[in-house]
């Protein structure tokens, strides 16, 4: 039998928060999806070694998903330091524009002489395809969210095919990207009935889920803008819980 393995909720909300850490999802304590600015406090609140972590996924370039970089990068220029590389796999300008956002926030540190004492590898992913992170194999997908280049990614880990949707709504790109997949990491960020053409709403997330339940996949739901109703066989995420998968 598999060893399970820990996904922790480093948070779990839409752009327009509750009140709960925008949605970040850490699995094995190795592999990051998405990584909001609430991500970095969050994992020193639970312990996470930074030193383990080894691939961010950034699923598209908005403020809920990758502004927690510069924070991250701060810790490596101040408090942390480490010799193997932090693999950050995103959507065209990922490298260019963290390093925009790092002088946006710190704006006299690389004068200074600070800079991030850890290798960085950027993989730009810009169309559909099978890509290569250091040690990781992964497929990414592109999502429909809105007019932006927006990825679901999937890959194969210990054991288990892994695929994460980001933001997107329901599209048929979304049904190749988890079809198969033992593990299912969906959005849903309208937990009621809401026309919205980049993200989910309970009716379209319910059509997608029962079609992976019915296949054995285990279907964990993130990037929540209130609570959702139970959905059968779906686990919701919570800030700060871990998931066996």
């Amino acid at each position: 039998m598999r060893e399970k393995l820990p996904l922790l909720c480093l948070g779990s909300g839409a752009a327009l928060a509750d009140g709960r850490n925008w949605s970040s999802l850490l699995i094995d304590r190795q592999i990051i999806l998405d990584l909001p600015p609430t991500s970095i406090p969050q994992m020193i609140r639970m312990g996470v070694d930074f030193a383990r972590i080894g691939h961010i996924f950034i699923s598209h370039l908005h403020a809920d998903h990758m502004f927690g970089l510069p924070f991250l990068l701060l810790e490596y220029c101040i408090r942390r330091e480490r010799e193997d590389p932090i693999h950050i796999i995103g959507p065209p300008t990922i490298e260019q524009l963290t390093y925009q956002l790092c002088d946006l926030a710190w704006p006299d540190m690389r004068k200074h002489g600070f800079e991030p004492r850890v290798p960085l590898v950027f993989t730009e992913v810009s169309k559909e395809g099978e890509y290569q992170a250091g040690n990781l194999a992964f497929t990414a997908v592109p999502m429909q969210h809105f007019t932006l280049d927006a990825f679901g990614f999937r890959f194969e880990y210990k054991g288990r095919s892994i695929a994460y949707s980001g933001d997107t709504a329901e599209c048929d790109q979304l049904d190749r990207l988890l079809d198969g997949a033992d593990v299912a990491l969906l959005e849903l960020t309208h937990p009621r009935e809401c026309a919205d053409p980049g993200h989910m709403d309970s009716l379209s997330f319910e059509r997608v889920a029962k079609r992976l339940v019915a296949q054995g996949s285990t279907v964990i739901a993130t990037h929540m803008s209130a609570p959702p109703d139970p959905i059968p066989g779906v686990t919701t995420c919570e800030d700060g819980k871990t998931i066996w998968i």
